[in-house]
């Protein structure tokens, strides 16, 4: 299976195993892609197994303006009840879908200041968001067996700490933790967020694509 984000993923899962001491090929991770384009991978010995895009860059995580992952039959409902054309449908899905969509902002700065302020919709929208990043975690949890690591990256995994925490919180039972003070500092290098207990490591790991 082929998705995108490709050199991201392998540098990550590369450095994710350098920040654990240990060969690629002894390591498991999960890398989380997040950026306006968001991608997730199973990353099994240095060997990506699974990714969430598909034949475009459509399938998957919720994105800044891509729907992710939706009921195909979407698409006939669109065409049949709205009168959509597939360029129609094709622009819907692509550019004004995702965080746009749900609450018209894409930048999860705007959208985390916004819910500081009490904005419902924003809320709904990173909630959403939040929610298929943790179904993916799961997923990737099953298909790998063995977790090691979760690693974020990209422009919003690398500086959006409260989408890091959110993501990771209620995961206990996979052996998956935040510390917050570890996830508050701010550095541009490949760095561990989750307490020394944790049975599973969570990094920040800056891209290089």
């Amino acid at each position: 299976r082929y998705g995108f984000h490709g050199t991201s993923h392998a540098y990550v899962s590369r450095k994710t195993a350098e920040l654990l001491g240990r060969a690629p090929e002894d390591v498991n991770v999960i890398v989380l892609h997040l950026g306006n384009g968001a991608s997730a991978s199973a990353v099994a010995g240095g060997r990506c197994v699974d990714t969430s895009m598909g034949l475009t860059p459509l399938e998957g995580l919720v994105m800044g303006t891509r729907s992710g992952d939706i009921d195909p039959a979407v698409t006939f409902h669109l065409k049949r009840v709205a009168g959509m054309s597939a360029d129609d449908i094709d622009v819907l899905l692509n550019k004004r879908s995702g965080l746009v969509g749900l609450c018209g902002d894409n930048d999860m700065r705007v959208i985390r200041r916004r819910i500081d302020e009490g904005d419902e919709r924003a809320a709904l929208a990173f909630d959403i968001y939040i929610h298929r990043l943790k179904k993916y975690i799961g997923a990737y949890t099953a298909v790998l067996g063995r977790v090691d690591a979760v690693a974020f990256t990209a422009g919003v995994g690398e500086n959006a700490a409260p989408v890091r925490e959110a993501a990771i919180a209620g995961l206990e039972e996979l052996g998956m933790a935040v510390d917050a003070s570890l996830n508050a500092v701010r550095s541009a290098e490949p760095r561990l967020i989750s307490p020394e207990y944790a049975r599973v490591a969570v990094a920040v790991v800056p891209t290089d694509e």
